[in-house]
């Protein structure tokens, strides 16, 4: 089992900005398909070790990178459970 952050964004301009963002500061993240349950956003998500989770939001907050959504998922084996944490 897994335990992961999800950042959804309303554009692929910001989901790159955001993944560039994390590759200058050194945090663990990575840029992948939004998952089927989501149904809005870019196509793109942000995804994060749950431990890690608040620090990427706080720097998507310090360098003023606007996302539509935060998720905590859970992923057992291929299988991925969702839940909103925040919605704009």
């Amino acid at each position: 089992m897994t335990r992961e952050g999800l950042v959804v964004f309303y554009g692929t301009h910001e989901a790159i900005k955001a993944d560039n963002i994390c590759q200058e500061r050194n945090i663990e993240a990575s840029l992948i398909p939004t998952h089927p349950s989501i149904t809005f956003g870019c196509g793109f998500m942000l995804k994060s070790d749950w431990k890690n989770f608040s620090n990427l939001v706080k720097v998507l907050d310090e360098e003023e990178i606007k996302y539509k959504a935060l998720y905590y998922s859970v992923k057992r084996g291929i299988r991925r459970e969702t839940e909103l944490l925040y919605e704009e």
